[in-house]
Parts: C-alpha cells; structure tokens; sequence
C-alpha cells in the first residue's frame, strides 16, 4: 500500500493543506456572491470586493502549493505519491483560477443580461458551487483517510451532469430569443461557458482524484 502517513504525523503539511481547500470552499461562495451582485446591481463596490478577496485567495494558494511542495520533499512520500499528490493540489487550484477569471470577464465586459435570464444563471452558479463543494469535501476525505471519499465524489459527478443540463437549457432560451442580436447571444453564451466550465474542471480533478485512490488502496 502507498505510504501517505505523514500526513497525520505532519501538523504543518495537514495545516496548509486545510487552508488550502478553505480558501477553495470560500471563493467559491464569494463567487456566486458576486454573480448575485452583478445580476442584480451590476459592477459595484461590493462586487469588486469579492474579486479582490477571491484573488487574495487565488495567490496564497498558489504559494500554499508551493510551500506543500517543498515540504513533500522532505518527507518519505514515495516520489510516485508524491507526483499524485501535486497533481492533486494543482487540479484543484485551477477552479478558484476560474473563479477569479470569470469575475474579471464581469469587470471588464460588462455583459447586459436580460432580467428573464437571471434566475437560470443564478441556478447554474448555485449547481456548479455544489459541485465544486463536493470536490473539495472529496479531497479532504482522500487526505483525511477517512473512507468518505466515495460518499463525495458521486456528488460531483451528479452536479456536473446537472450544471450540464442547466447550461443546455440557457444556451436554448438565449438563441431562441428572436429580440437579441446574434452578437449579444454570443456573448451572453460566453458568460454561461465560463460558469458552467468551472463543474467540468472539477470533473476532471474527481476523475483524477478516482485514479489516485484506486492506486493508494493498492
């Protein structure tokens, strides 16, 4: 069986680690804030406060990861572990990267989105939180060596095929209204891409996350 011990036996690896996915967990809520907000009030100063929390977010993480890095490597992790490890952390670094480039679309585009759109984008931001929520609770559980990793990372896959559903049917009404040009289609359905391309990262994190497991009961 992969040694992943140390885990336990290290309080600042497992410190850093739970920060980590803190900060993943509070931007996620940030953001969904902040669609609210824009939806609702457009770019404001509440709005472009989130952004800059969940940037805040975004460059501790990335100095988290390399802090966590540096430290596996004084460790007896087996090189291999070690790798899945990174790729892990990595993996799930790129949804609050989403976050925070998502926002940025916001700030700078500036989108007008119909008052008839906004519950569909507020339902597909609350799908793809729930989704990332159950990647994060997922890869707790795989350091935690709690056994509740298969518990979480249906869910993920649940939300996915979900945010997926959803997407489809806002792309639909979007093109069907005859009362919009094309270009401003277009754009709206750029909008919708960026949210709903956040539950496919976290697909792709779960699957690899799957792989890594499998491979730690060996």
């Amino acid at each position: 069986m992969t040694d992943f011990t140390f885990f336990k036996k290290t309080r600042e690896i497992d410190s850093k680690i739970t920060e980590f996915f803190n900060n993943i967990s509070e931007g996620g809520l940030l953001f969904q804030r902040a669609v609210t907000l824009y939806l609702e009030q457009g770019i404001n100063e509440d709005f472009s406060k989130k952004l800059k929390q969940i940037s805040s977010f975004e460059t501790r993480n990335d100095q988290l990861r390399r802090d966590i890095e540096a430290q596996l490597y004084e460790h007896t992790l087996l090189p291999d572990s070690r790798a899945d490890v990174l790729e892990l952390l990595e993996g799930v670094d790129r949804v609050i990267n989403k976050f925070e480039s998502s926002l940025y679309m916001y700030s700078i585009e500036r989108p007008t989105i119909p008052e008839n759109y906004h519950t569909a984008f507020k339902d597909l931001t609350q799908t793809v939180i729930d989704c990332t929520e159950a990647l994060v609770a997922s890869a707790r559980s795989f350091f935690a060596m709690n056994g509740e990793i298969e518990n979480t990372l249906h869910k993920v896959m649940f939300f996915e095929k979900q945010a997926d559903l959803q997407g489809t049917d806002l792309k639909r009404l979007i093109f069907d209204n005859t009362n919009l040009e094309l270009a401003h289609k277009l754009h709206l359905k750029s909008f919708e891409s960026a949210i709903e391309e956040i539950s496919d990262i976290a697909e792709d994190v779960a699957d690899n996350l799957t792989v890594i497991s499998v491979k730690r009961s060996f």
